[in-house]
């Protein structure tokens, strides 16, 4: 059954926010939290995943500030993307009018949806992370994340569909769709405005990083659902490890035969443990 998804621009303080929403009504909100990439939107991240949570969550996923058809500010200060975005997204509830909502994020997703458990507890419910970026033990970039930051110093469709590559175990998933896909998402990737703000993402700051303090960890009281590829070589499954072990009510699920993209590469299994993760049956 196909799933029918409604996109709006909803305007938050300064920031405009591109929204696509489906199974609005239904009493749980779960808000989806894309990752980083040249090109990323929240529907090339959750396109494919909001179909298997729409018949009992109200699916909220919105391109973040910095990505897609979302604002890209011109002056962002180094490291302030995860806080832009933490007042993006608590805007953005209120203007839904949501009280409460679940969080599952993707690699920077997962970073802030930390971050906002931390922020506004009071706002959130269950935090489900995939391939969380910002553990303490992952400070220097792997090769694979390097070539993501880096991205722009060649944006060829050849680089784009090796960086789609190394976010899978296995890039035959897209067999033959591989280089139509590299291109559309290249597209988007190289809008003058997209590349300034990965670049002003990456930008590095004095101190800067989008970790949090172990202090403000430990403090996180929410359950958390650690989800990592074991295959991942862009954010290696030891920092949900890391993430497991300073977070009181965490619990890590590791895939096998899967990398970076859990929701994407292992959809049906993804989809099966963060229901029954949300729902309290695990």
């Amino acid at each position: 059954m196909s799933t029918t998804i409604a996109t709006a621009d909803v305007t938050v303080g300064e920031y405009s926010l591109r929204l696509n929403r489906a199974g609005e009504g239904n009493a749980e909100a779960v808000l989806f939290l894309h990752g980083s990439g040249p090109g990323a939107t929240g529907m090339s991240n959750f396109g494919g995943t909001v179909g298997s949570f729409a018949d009992t969550y109200d699916c909220l996923v919105p391109d973040l500030v910095g990505w897609g058809d979302s604002s890209h500010p011109e002056n962002t200060p180094p490291g302030s993307r995860i806080r832009q975005n933490t007042e993006a997204v608590l805007g953005l509830l209120d203007e839904l009018k949501l009280d409460r909502v679940h969080l599952v994020g993707n690699s920077l997703g997962g970073a802030l949806a930390l971050h906002l458990a931390a922020h506004a507890p009071e706002r959130f419910g269950k935090v489900v992370c995939m391939g969380a970026a910002g553990a303490g033990n992952t400070a220097v970039p792997t090769p694979a994340l390097m070539k993501l930051i880096t991205f722009y110093d060649d944006p060829t469709p050849r680089a784009m569909a090796e960086l789609i590559s190394s976010m899978l175990h296995d890039p035959g998933l897209f067999g033959d769709r591989l280089g139509a896909i590299a291109e559309e998402r290249l597209a988007a990737a190289v809008r003058p405005e997209v590349a300034r703000s990965h670049r002003q993402t990456f930008a590095r700051a004095p101190g800067g990083g989008i970790g949090l303090p172990e202090t403000a960890l430990n403090r996180i009281s929410h359950d958390v659902l650690l989800v990592h590829g074991r295959e991942d070589v862009i954010v290696p499954p030891e920092g949900s490890e890391w993430y497991a072990r300073r977070i009181p009510n965490a619990r890590m699920y590791l895939v096998p035969h899967c990398g970076h993209w859990a929701q994407i590469e292992q959809a049906d299994r993804f989809a099966g443990v963060a229901r029954s993760f949300l729902t309290g049956l695990i």
